[in-house]
C-alpha cells in the first residue's frame, strides 16, 4: 500500500473532569477520545461508521478504516488509518523502579542512553502502540522487542518477526506513540477544543 498521511489528534481534558473516578471517569474519557477520533477522521477525509469492538475488546474496522484511541486524565489521543494502527499516551511520572525490567530487557535498555522515566514511557507507549496494531494487549509485552532507537522521536520494534516503526511526540509531560511504518504523521494538537 502507498504511503499516506495520518492525523493523530491530541485533545486536552477539562480540569473539571479530573476529579471524577471509576466508571464515570472512564466513560467521560472514552467519549472525549471518540471526539478526537472524529477530528482525525475529518482531517483524513474519511467517514467513520459505527465504532465497534470484537469479543477481545479490539477495535473493528469502520467503513474500511482502522482506528485506535488512548486516554489519560489530562489528555486523550486518537487516530484513523487505512492500515492496522495503534496509538498510546502516558503521562511521565515516577513509579516503582521494579517495572523497568518488566517493560524491557537489559539489551533493550542498552539501546538508549539511560533508564530515566522519560525513556521508560517512550518504551512503554511504543510497545503498547505496536501491540494495539496487532490486536493484542499487554500480555504480549515480553514478545515485543525494541530493536533500535534512532532518535528522540522514533523507535523500531519487532513483534514475532514483524517490524513496527513508531513515531513519538513529547507534549506537556506526556509521551504519545503511534505506529507509523512508512507513513507520514501530522500531529494535531487541539488545545483550543477543551472537552468536558
Amino acid at each position: 500500500m502507498a504511503a499516506m498521511t495520518m492525523f493523530p489528534v491530541i485533545l486536552p481534558v477539562a480540569k473539571a473532569g479530573h476529579r471524577l473516578s471509576g466508571k464515570e471517569k472512564v466513560a467521560r474519557l472514552s467519549r472525549i477520545s471518540r471526539e478526537a477520533l472524529k477530528l482525525s477522521a475529518e482531517k483524513s477525509g474519511v467517514l467513520l461508521g459505527e465504532l465497534m469492538k470484537n469479543e477481545d475488546d479490539v477495535p473493528c474496522p469502520s467503513n474500511g478504516n482502522y482506528w485506535s484511541l488512548s486516554h489519560k486524565p489530562k489528555y486523550v489521543t486518537a487516530v484513523v488509518s487505512k492500515e492496522l494502527i495503534g496509538i498510546d499516551i502516558e503521562e511521565v511520572r515516577p513509579r516503582s523502579e521494579s517495572i523497568f525490567s518488566l517493560v524491557a530487557s537489559d539489551e533493550e535498555w542498552e539501546l538508549s542512553r539511560d533508564r530515566a522515566w522519560h525513556t521508560f514511557f517512550r518504551y512503554w507507549t511504543a510497545k503498547e502502540a505496536a501491540l494495539k496494531a496487532v490486536g493484542i494487549g499487554i500480555g504480549g509485552l515480553r514478545a515485543c522487542r525494541i530493536i533500535a532507537v534512532p532518535d528522540k522521536n522514533h523507535i523500531v520494534l519487532d513483534y514475532r518477526d514483524r517490524l513496527f516503526r513508531v513515531e513519538q511526540l513529547s507534549y506537556k509531560n506526556h509521551i504519545i506513540s503511534i505506529v507509523k511504518n512508512d507513513n507520514k504523521v501530522e500531529w494535531v494538537i487541539a488545545e483550543n477544543l477543551r472537552c468536558s
